[in-house]
């Protein structure tokens, strides 16, 4: 089925990005815990790990493990799509460990102001041979299996419905 064939529900429903709704937070809560630190501010304006060109960054924030402390738990069902959305995205782990832990974060927006990409800068004094000092995150792109899902609910549906 292409664009042009789609029914309209379709087509909105193809533009709605569901983990949007849980990128958004988890980004506006690292940049909370970074703004309320002189230590992680200091940290990006004299590493010299972090590029020159980053250090003006508007939306700079960090990953300190304590996001899944704000994260209800996973048997509720708000925790369960929260986590889940997180997951499915690639930010949190299935054991719950967090992509950026240990890192400053420099996220990257669409001209929708959606955060699609960001960039991480480990954190400290030094950085131990085993551990990555860099580390890039891109949102999934999800219109096709949005499409693909819709599509096979409706031949469940109709299925079931003609037999």
């Amino acid at each position: 089925m292409n664009q042009s064939t789609q029914p309209s529900y379709i087509k909105i429903l193809g533009q709605l990005n569901l983990e949007d709704i849980y990128i958004q937070p988890a980004f506006d809560y690292y940049h909370e815990r970074y703004s309320m630190s002189d230590e992680y501010q200091q940290f990006v304006q004299e590493s010299s790990r972090i590029p020159d060109e980053l250090r003006k960054h508007d939306f700079v924030g960090i990953c300190d493990r304590t996001l899944g402390t704000q994260i209800p738990k996973t048997r509720t069902l708000d925790g369960g799509a929260m986590r889940g959305g997180l997951q499915t995205v690639g930010l949190v782990s299935p054991t719950g460990g967090e992509l950026f832990r240990g890192f400053i974060v420099f996220p990257e927006c669409d001209d929708k102001g959606n955060i699609i990409s960001a960039v991480g800068y480990r954190f400290g004094n030094r950085v131990r041979h085993w551990q990555q000092g860099v580390i890039s995150w891109e949102k999934p792109i999800s219109d096709a299996y949005v499409q693909d899902g819709l599509a096979f609910v409706k031949e469940v549906i109709y299925g079931k419905a003609c037999h």
